[in-house]
């Protein structure tokens, strides 16, 4: 037996799971701080497996469209007990932040009849982590040229010119064409790479199981269709509901600021579902929820089914969670075990190099877009044009001054997000 398989057969699959349960219960910060988590828990103390094999499953997230540090924990799993454990570790990774952010969902509604809105500084502190994002990832992308025009391509076709192709724009399959539009220019442009893959690439015994990325397609489709179909009732919006987050899912690189321009275009701007300030609000708690990011679409969904009843509104947060996190996994169970065969192309990268570009440029996007909304006063909601500007007093300036002070602390200081969070509710509570 090979060490690999001697160490993964050693493993106590319920100790696995107490694990992952103890670093959802504490996993703040996004992916970056969860990847540190798992190497201070699964590899220095448990030694499930090493820092090269932990940072290699995290680089094979990466490759893929979904939730980063879930499909790292997922893939964890399903190395260390097959597709079952794999799921179980998916379930216990998510369920913390599902339950938390489907309770804000519920309780909003009685924070909203107090007299005093005790959330008003979160939604400036979620525009600064929007922008701060946005910058911290165009820094990265600011290595080379091709890298950088396609960041801003995507900034200017999202943000800047949305009013001149509104009816282009204000769909939401501008994020997948954008997202490809830039995997296609770089594929073709970036010659970085050399061309590894040939005719006899995948010959010899090399079997994949075609029959899931067959499922994950079928499920693109036939949830498109329903939701083209699909009515007003809830029923309805369920369908729409799981169409919107299985498709973010299924083309999201990059994280959940990524998301966040897919569902603030599509569940604030397209369809008016949800108001910005609930919008700036979730995206503000989720920051002080640990586990997963992507969990925001559980109190998207229960906001969007909020006036159909407890039971309609539960079911939104599950339809949302679920639809969010379908794909990624379906990408893992298919990807992982054929991944030490196809890791040793890089065709994909010359094509990443320009989804993540792009990427970055929509979260910098959703950042303006979303400091339009706080900062200045709108005749209409969501119609960021400046014709729509009240004719008086239409900068908010307390609010603007909050969002510049707020990018710069959070840039000099490295606080961590739960504790910016409960600041902000407390001056909410005493101012």
């Amino acid at each position: 037996m090979s060490k690999t398989g001697s160490k993964v057969k050693k493993i106590k699959r319920l100790l696995f799971l107490k694990d992952v349960l103890a670093i959802a219960l504490t996993a703040f910060g996004g992916p970056e701080m969860h990847l540190a988590m798992f190497q201070k828990r699964m590899v220095e103390r448990r030694k499930y497996l090493t820092s090269p094999e932990l940072l290699e499953l995290y680089g094979l997230a990466q490759m893929l469209p979904g939730p980063s540090s879930t499909q790292t924990i997922t893939a964890m799993g399903y190395k260390f007990g097959g597709a079952f454990l794999a799921f179980l570790t998916l379930i216990v990774w998510i369920l913390p932040a599902f339950i938390l952010m489907t309770i804000l969902s519920f309780s909003l509604s009685f924070f909203h009849g107090l007299n005093k809105d005790i959330f008003r500084f979160i939604q400036p502190l979620a525009v600064a982590f929007v922008l701060t994002a946005g910058v911290s990832m165009a820094r990265k992308v600011n290595k080379g040229r091709l890298r950088l025009v396609l960041m801003l391509m995507a900034f200017v076709v999202a943000a800047l010119l949305r009013h001149r192709l509104e009816d282009y724009v204000k769909t939401p399959w501008i994020f997948p064409v954008l997202l490809i539009g830039g995997g296609i220019i770089s594929y073709f442009l970036n010659k970085k790479d050399s061309e590894l893959i040939g005719p006899s690439a995948f010959d010899g015994h090399f079997r994949i199981n075609w029959q899931l990325p067959a499922f994950f397609f079928l499920i693109f489709i036939l949830a498109g269709l329903a939701a083209r179909f699909a009515g007003d009732d809830p029923t309805g919006r369920l369908i729409i509901l799981f169409e919107n987050t299985y498709r973010f899912g299924a083309l999201v690189f990059g994280g959940g600021n990524v998301l966040i321009p897919m569902m603030l275009e599509q569940f604030v701007q397209f369809n008016n579902w949800i108001t910005p300030d609930d919008f700036l609000t979730g995206i503000g708690m989720n920051q002080a929820v640990p586990g997963p990011i992507f969990t925001i679409t559980s109190y998207c969904g229960g906001m969007i089914m909020q006036a159909d009843g407890p039971w309609w509104q539960l079911g939104g947060a599950v339809v949302g969670t679920i639809g969010i996190f379908l794909p990624g996994t379906l990408m893992i169970f298919f990807i992982f075990p054929v991944w030490n065969r196809i890791k040793k192309y890089k065709i994909i990268k010359r094509s990443l190099d320009g989804v993540v570009a792009a990427s970055s440029g929509l979260v910098l996007a959703a950042g303006y877009l979303l400091f339009l909304s706080v900062g200045f006063k709108w005749k209409e909601p969501n119609s960021y044009h400046f014709t729509n500007l009240e004719p008086e007093n239409f900068i908010q300036y307390d609010n603007v001054i909050l969002v510049l002070i707020l990018s710069l602390l959070l840039t000099k200081f490295k606080v961590p997000a739960p504790v910016w969070v409960l600041l902000a509710i407390i001056a909410g509570i005493i101012f």
